[in-house]
């Protein structure tokens, strides 16, 4: 099976150890998160509050930077928010960064005892489907679409297709088990793969980055496959980092 959550809550968790699970959250986080990998973070732990994020600053070795957002804002004493660009720099390499968002660390979460866990976003959306391949036949293949504030997010689900576009194209099958949902998902990139940057501001993701003066990060996010690396997940503690077998 190869299906497509709409929303974090709607996973079956029972399904997670027999999957290998596919959080995005194309605005932002997932592609902030690819964006630190690409410019040398060592890793990204994922966590679900502030809280969290203020308690592992004592624990973790250094260099540390805290980022997230509530709202699209910066949370008040983070290093960083939660816009991609802000993770596009020298100061990145080397750290740990602790990140914690409304939507996308959460997702992260609710996915983690998948077989295995990864993250994705329209930069490594083919990266990501030519991983995807290798257990294609023995492991069911599940995205989890992070939403915005507990609605279906039209930008996650084309990031989905575009995986789900690549993957049909790099494993040379008409036969693969998409559902429903999937087919949604590739539609709606095929729908919409020539004009991303317009796409990706029609949703209501879209429109609060705008509201809140991010606009620029939907076109930084839009940037289809313009940062080919895979991104895995580790459980213990939940860090992403890079994939190094592609």
């Amino acid at each position: 099976m190869i299906d497509v959550v709409l929303l974090p809550e709607m996973l079956d968790t029972k399904l997670l150890p027999q999957s290998q699970v596919v959080v995005l959250d194309v605005l932002r986080a997932t592609s902030s998160v690819v964006t630190a990998l690409a410019n040398g973070a060592k890793e990204v732990r994922l966590l679900g509050t502030v809280e969290e994020v203020t308690a592992a600053v004592v624990t973790t070795p250094p260099p540390v930077i805290t980022a997230g957002e509530r709202g699209c804002l910066k949370v008040p004493g983070f290093d960083l928010g939660n816009s991609p660009a802000e993770f596009k720099t020298d100061r990145i390499s080397g750290t740990t960064v602790l990140l914690s968002t409304t939507n996308g660390t959460r997702a992260a979460i609710a996915a983690r005892d998948a077989h295995t866990l990864c993250l994705a976003c329209l930069l490594n959306a083919s990266a990501t489907a030519k991983a995807l391949t290798r257990e294609l036949d023995s492991l069911h293949t599940i995205f989890v679409l992070a939403g915005t504030n507990g609605r279906i997010a039209h930008e996650d689900m084309i990031g989905a297709g575009a995986i789900l576009w690549s993957l049909l194209g790099d494993s040379y099958r008409v036969d693969l088990p998409f559902t429903d949902t999937a087919w949604l998902a590739y539609n709606a990139f095929s729908a919409t793969r020539n004009r991303l940057g317009a796409a990706l501001r029609l949703g209501q993701g879209g429109i609060n980055l705008m509201e809140n003066g991010f606009e620029e990060d939907i076109d930084f996010c839009a940037a289809i496959d313009s940062t080919p690396i895979t991104v895995s997940v580790e459980k213990q503690p939940l860090a992403a980092r890079i994939h190094q077998e592609v």
